[in-house]
């Protein structure tokens, strides 16, 4: 009666709880229990104050197995499917929970690990998130459609998970993880609309905000998580199928279905519930910056890199700002997406869905008599799709490091063009990445548009730096080693068609070239970067993107090609039969395949498209560029098969180009570099693949430029060229002297066109 309670050492039923939370047949519970539960009631007070329930700590201990679960029989919660929706409802939802410690562990049998929350609570809050006096400013109520929408927040002060591989049965319990995550200051805010009749949930906005993440990975790590990911596809593949129940399906109720025709009138009593209601269920995840470092494994022994390895203990640090991540398990095709969280729509991702759905609408009714084009048509506007969003405002990929590296030699692999950006809208991500799948809620037996997957990336810059690349290629095929020696490796023969599409927006490549030796190294006259530059960039498999006129993509092919092709020599495992027919179907559209089956070998080509590309020569960033080539556009087609990868590139006007003597001499020097650099990297994958059952498989890539018109203009010196030094004499005396406008002529252009 004085609304306080408490009790100790409680014990709950592990069958019971399994069966309601409805777990999964492969997760079980063997124990649960906590220490000291106390409550508190204000019992004149229900309809304004929470209850409160304060816990000490929650230890559950979960097992993964694929045995077949054992069950009571019929669900605890099966009784209270069909109840009304009263008083006792309200006091429940507006409880309030606190927990000092939530300890979970779980055991599979090879592996053991943990998660563990701290000062976990759980409240409600008013619609725009603030603390509340009174718990009827956490609700609103709309009595026109006989419904409600209710807002609670769960908050923790720190979550940490760990993960290890335990041999013997009495060590599974002690924790030494070589996997670990630690976060610090998580929410999340729980948005539910029910009915006001019976209580059954319509919808759900769950919003999960975290701080900053900072994780560090070592290889062994990486290949460990692998192991444990291929564990737990083998357990979940052997368990047995969990049986669906409906008792708690509130789609199936009648009142579930009235109270959706009524919500979706447009015109709803309550102006507040208008403006915090939403109409479909999402998940949403926000990270305020993710600090990701993967490092070598510094216990290597040197066998286990080639002898000319300069990385000791590499390390590569990549930094993620802002990232969001947005589900839509059912969402209609056609929509215009203006409900969407922090959506800017219409946009490209939006705007090309749109056109698949077009065009694969217009494929099947193609194949339709009258009749059946009007029944489909009626069925068509119910077609549902599955979306997920991923926005990352800002993203940092520095060059790799190892124990030897100076701060000052630290530079950026990828990173975000500011100068670029800042002419773009300032909350417009740099990455966004879209992927949606189709389903239709009434029928199965509908032939689906493909999945489509876009990819909008820009301003950035990427500089080419070989030490990253030779060290990030070490590490795939580390782990590609680590995927090929599990005992159920991921399977990705059986994944549907889908459509993608990527847009680069102003990327630039930026290539280092080498500072030379002495008075070259002082030279201003000799560059040290050549930079590519360009506006768009399309990369795309679906021929609808260029309006189904891929036979104009390619201008027309001389018939010397092909007999150029038939005289061409067996160059190494290149097979010429298939280059050959390549170019054979270069102006030839792409077979129409039906959506519904899987990837062919004939899907496998995409469509590359790019604005004008400049490239310039400089000394840095904050120094003038010196013009190389001029602007080009530029058509690509890429056959891509698990044999062979070929290639046909095509200018789309004439290439015109300027070069001096200081440009020639470092690109002479560039492409001695670069061709060594192959090599390495051709002995680095022998090195690292000899040990594999299937040696080095190597795929051959063979390219063609079709080039019509080249212009070259060449800078030659018409006397000696002056030295560094005297160079620097001369700018001396010109700046001493800036009256004296006499100078001498010491280089002249050459002009060479070659068609």
């Amino acid at each position: 009666l004085s609304g306080k309670g408490e009790l100790k050492n409680i014990e709950l039923n592990e069958v019971v709880l399994t069966e309601v939370l409805e777990l999964p047949t492969w997760l079980r519970i063997k124990r649960a229990g906590c220490n000291r539960v106390a409550i508190k009631v204000p019992w004149t007070r229900l309809k304004s104050s929470p209850v409160q329930l304060f816990v000490d700590e929650i230890q559950v201990e979960v097992e993964l197995t694929s045995d077949a679960p054992v069950s009571t029989g019929s669900n605890p919660l099966s009784s209270f499917g069909e109840s009304s929706y009263g008083f006792a409802n309200r006091v429940i939802e507006g409880m309030s929970l606190y927990v000092n410690t939530v300890e979970i562990r779980f055991d599979s049998g090879v592996f053991g690990g943990s998660l563990m929350l701290s000062r976990l609570s759980v409240e409600s809050k008013s619609p725009g998130w603030q603390s509340i006096s009174d718990l009827r400013y956490g609700r609103i109520i709309d009595s026109n459609s006989n419904q409600l929408l209710m807002f609670k927040q769960v908050t923790w002060q720190l979550l940490r998970i760990e993960a290890s591989a335990q041999l013997e049965p009495s060590q599974r319990s002690n924790i030494n993880a070589p996997l670990r995550l630690i976060t610090s200051n998580g929410k999340s805010r729980i948005a539910v609309k029910k009915s006001s009749i019976d209580g059954s949930v319509l919808g759900g906005r769950i919003q999960t905000i975290l701080e900053d993440i900072l994780w560090v990975a070592t290889l062994p790590q990486v290949r460990s998580a692998l192991a444990f990911y291929s564990h737990m596809m083998k357990l979940i593949k052997a368990a047995p199928k969990k049986r669906v129940n409906n008792h708690l399906s509130p789609q199936m109720k009648p009142s579930n279905v009235a109270a959706q025709q009524r919500s979706s009138t447009p015109n709803l009593a309550s102006k507040a519930f208008r403006n915090f209601d939403f109409d479909q269920t999402s998940y949403h995840l926000y990270v305020g910056k993710i600090d990701l470092h993967l490092c070598d494994d510094v216990h290597a022994v040197s066998s286990g890199y080639p002898k000319d390895w300069d990385i000791d203990s590499g390390a590569l640090q990549v930094t993620l700002i802002r990232l969001s991540i947005d589900i839509y398990p059912s969402n209609v095709a056609a929509s215009d997406r203006l409900n969407w969280v922090r959506y800017a729509a219409p946009n490209q991702c939006s705007t090309w869905i749109q056109q698949i759905l077009k065009s694969h609408y217009q494929l099947l009714t193609s194949r339709m008599d009258s009749n059946a084009q009007s029944r489909f048509s009626r069925i068509w506007p119910q077609l549902h799709s599955q979306n997920c969003v991923l926005r990352i405002h800002d993203v940092v990929v520095q060059c790799v490091t190892d124990a030897n590296s100076k701060r000052d030699a630290l530079f950026n692999l990828f990173a975000s063009d500011r100068k670029s950006k800042a002419s773009l809208p300032s909350d417009q991500p740099l990455i966004h990445l879209e992927f949606a799948s189709f389903y239709h809620p009434a029928t199965e037996t509908m032939p689906m548009p493909p999945n489509a997957t876009h990819l909008l990336v820009g301003p950035f810059s990427f500089l080419f730096d070989q030490r990253t690349i030779r060290w990030v290629l070490y590490v795939y095929e580390d782990i590609n080693n680590a995927l090929q020696s599990l005992d159920a490796p991921i399977e990705m023969d059986y994944m549907p068609k889908t459509d993608v599409r990527i847009d680069l927006l102003m990327p630039k490549i930026i290539i280092p070239l080498g500072d030379g030796r002495g008075a070259v190294r002082m030279d201003s006259r000799t560059p040290k970067r050549v930079v590519i530059s360009m506006s768009t960039v399309l990369v795309t498999n679906c021929e609808s993107a260029h309006s189904y006129d891929s036979c104009s993509f390619f201008k027309s092919l001389s018939s010397n090609l092909i007999d150029f092709i038939d005289d061409t020599t067996q160059l190494n495992n290149l097979n010429i039969d298939s280059f050959r027919q390549f170019i054979i179907l270069l102006n030839q559209s792409q077979s129409v395949v039906d959506p519904s089956t899987t990837r062919e070998k004939g899907e496998d080509r995409f469509w590359i498209s790019t604005s004008p590309i400049w490239v310039d020569t400089d000394r840095g960033e904050s120094s003038r560029p010196t013009p190389l080539l001029g602007d080009v556009a530029l058509h690509a087609l890429c056959d891509i098969s698990s044999k062979q990868v070929n290639i046909a590139v095509q200018p789309q006007c004439r290439i015109r180009a300027v070069l001096n003597h200081f440009q020639y001499i470092q690109l002479t020097r560039l492409l001695t570099t670069i061709s060594l650099f192959i090599d390495q990297l051709d002995a680095d994958q022998k090195f690292f693949t000899a040990d594999r059952s299937n040696g080095n498989l190597s795929i051959p890539i063979a390219v063609l430029c079709l080039i019509d018109q080249i212009e070259l203009n060449i800078m030659l010196a018409r006397g000696a060229i002056m030295s560094p030094y005297e160079c620097r004499s001369a700018r001396n005396e010109r700046e001493q002297h800036p009256s004296d406008n006499s100078s001498s002529i010491v280089s002249g252009w050459f002009f060479c066109a070659i068609s």
